[in-house]
């Protein structure tokens, strides 16, 4: 089968594709033959090594896909041969990929893979960022920085749906549309008067922030008293130190997101449950583009470029 490697890390030249057997799903697992596979800035990160660690070489690109169940392992239910899918599993970008079965998400014939593959990562990320750290309420003023990006426009629709008002940041102007279009009220470009032109819409500053970038962010001097702030991502590179020190005048919560984190299954179950729901009926818009599985290295590059918006998808059928 074809499968995106690496076989060093460094940038995107380093991205291959490889001839390799197909995997065998062990116990508790099942083997999906892959028709798309979602592109995030994650992948680009562990490509580069910097995210995960340095896991052994070669390595197969990927964290997200959609397909059809092809194989289970033992103590998987044999319901799921043939399911159309979708799933959260590492080296998603190859023909078939082993997924634990926990992982698999049932897709329902109105869903496409290439849409199946577009969101999990961002679209569960979002929802639990917003609705289980954030505990957005309806009248709140939410902050989304890189609100152009995969994740940024599903917060911005999912903030607007709880009845907040939403400001969203960009890195450049040419990305304001994109956020408009997602339902933002105001889109703010980042740059060095960035704090004095958000003071003028927020003067009391924020309820909730929420950001990806770790570096390039003045949260505090962003939120408002009991504001909240939510980080989920180091786009921008690693954030800088906080003294906790600084919280206490204005009773600031921070809090951290990582969709690998062994959540609740009750949790988990309700946001994978929400997301798809809207999905179907249309109240989240997912703005996708695609490429083939052999433009991979390009769309990294655009990637770390910031040139993109929305989301990518790598189809492999």
């Amino acid at each position: 089968m074809r499968a995106l490697r690496f076989h060093a890390f460094g940038g995107p030249d380093v991205l291959q594709l490889d001839q390799v057997e197909p995997p065998e799903p062990a116990a508790g697992e099942a083997l999906v033959e892959v028709h798309a596979g979602g592109l995030n800035f994650a992948d680009t990160e562990r490509r580069a090594g910097t995210y995960l660690g340095a896991l052994p070489l070669p390595e197969t690109s990927g964290f997200e896909g959609a397909g059809v169940v092809c194989a289970v392992g033992a103590g998987v239910e044999a319901a799921w041969m043939g399911r159309r899918v979708a799933f959260i599993a590492p080296r998603a970008h190859a023909e078939r990929c082993v997924v634990p079965a926990q992982r698999l998400i049932a897709l329902p014939d109105a869903v496409d893979f290439v849409t199946g593959a577009a969101f999990p990562l961002q679209g569960l990320t979002a929802w639990h960022v917003l609705h289980t750290l954030g505990r957005v309420r309806a009248g709140d003023t939410v902050l989304v920085h890189a609100a152009a990006g995969g994740v940024g426009q599903l917060l911005v629709q999912l903030a607007r749906e709880a009845g907040a008002h939403v400001i969203g940041t960009v890195s450049r102007d040419a990305k304001h549309d994109a956020v408009f279009a997602a339902g933002a009220q105001r889109v703010l470009t980042r740059g060095p008067g960035f704090q004095k032109e958000l003071h003028e819409v927020a003067p009391g500053g924020v309820d909730l922030l929420l950001e990806g970038l770790g570096a390039d962010v003045d949260a505090l001097a962003s939120l408002a008293p009991l504001g909240r702030w939510v980080t989920y991502g180091t786009a921008a590179g690693p954030p800088p130190p906080l003294a906790l020190d600084a919280l206490y005048e204005r009773s600031i919560t921070v809090s951290a997101f990582w969709l690998r984190s062994a959540l609740p299954a009750e949790v988990a179950a309700q946001a994978q449950t929400a997301v798809l729901a809207r999905v179907l009926d249309g109240r989240l818009r997912l703005a996708i583009s695609t490429a083939p599985l052999e433009e991979a290295a390009r769309l990294h590059r655009r990637l770390e470029s910031g040139l993109t918006s929305g989301k990518w998808v790598l189809t492999l059928r």
